[in-house]
C-alpha cells in the first residue's frame, strides 16, 4: 500500500512538472482502481507498436508472448512479464520510476 501511494505521488509531481493531461488521468485512474486491472503481455503484443511507451493502470502478467520492444509503467509485475517484457528488448519500470523517467515523453499508449 506504501508503494502505491510513491506512485501516486510521482503521478502527481509528473502533472505538476509538465502539466501533460496524461499523468493526471493516470493519477487519478490509479487512485481509483490500480490493484484492480490486470493485462498479460499478449495484449500489450495485439494493442501497441513496437517501440511504443505504454503505461498500465494495473498489473502486468506473463501471459502469453510479446516480440515488441516495448517501455512499460505499471503498477506491479509479475516475473514472468517482467522477463518477457526484458527479453524482447524492453523496460519494465514500476509506475513511478516510468513517471519520473518519461514524464516528457509523448505518444504514451494508456492500456486497461
Amino acid at each position: 500500500m506504501a508503494e502505491n501511494i510513491e506512485a501516486l505521488k510521482s503521478l502527481r509531481e509528473a502533472y505538476r512538472e509538465t502539466r501533460r493531461p496524461i499523468w493526471r488521468a493516470v493519477y487519478k485512474e490509479g487512485s481509483r482502481s490500480a490493484l484492480k486491472h490486470v493485462v498479460n503481455v499478449s495484449k500489450i503484443e495485439r494493442l501497441v507498436p513496437d517501440g511504443a511507451y505504454v503505461v498500465v493502470l494495473g498489473k502486468v502478467l506473463g501471459g502469453g508472448s510479446l516480440t515488441k520492444k516495448v517501455h512499460v509503467g505499471a503498477f506491479g509485475f509479475s516475473r514472468a512479464a517482467k522477463e518477457k517484457i526484458n527479453k524482447a528488448g524492453g523496460e519494465a519500470l514500476m509506475i513511478d520510476e516510468f513517471a519520473r523517467k518519461y514524464k516528457d515523453q509523448g505518444g504514451i499508449i494508456i492500456v486497461k
